[in-house]
């Protein structure tokens, strides 16, 4: 029987909290009465959230593996992969900000109302 890798522990985790996450960014919206827009924004938030923390245990993963199992001792930002990982990373957290951004606007708009 195969074991599980670090990573796939922490995805497992990761993907159960988010969709607990985005069950109650929902709820809580629609007790709220959020407008759609918001709910919307509310949980494209959550993805994201969701993704960029998925980037970090993949990195992390990399890391470890590289550290540990590979035995290199040798841990390279010049690694294309991890360049990958950690440009995805930098995006995803670009468009995060953006959301965040979007939705204190919104919610700002709201309470001059």
């Amino acid at each position: 029987m195969e074991t599980k890798t670090l990573y796939q522990k922490a995805e497992q985790a990761l993907n159960q909290a988010f969709e607990t996450a985005k069950q109650s960014v929902k709820a809580m919206s629609e007790k709220a009465g959020e407008a759609a827009h918001v709910t919307k924004l509310l949980i494209e938030k959550a993805t994201l959230e969701h993704r960029v923390s998925k980037k970090f245990a993949e990195l992390g993963n990399r890391v470890y593996e590289k550290a540990t199992r590979e035995r290199t001792g040798k841990i390279s930002l010049e690694d294309e992969e991890t360049k990958k990982l950690i440009e995805g990373t930098k995006e995803l957290d670009q468009q995060l900000a953006q959301v965040e951004a979007t939705l204190e606007t919104e919610r700002k708009a709201k309470q001059k109302k």
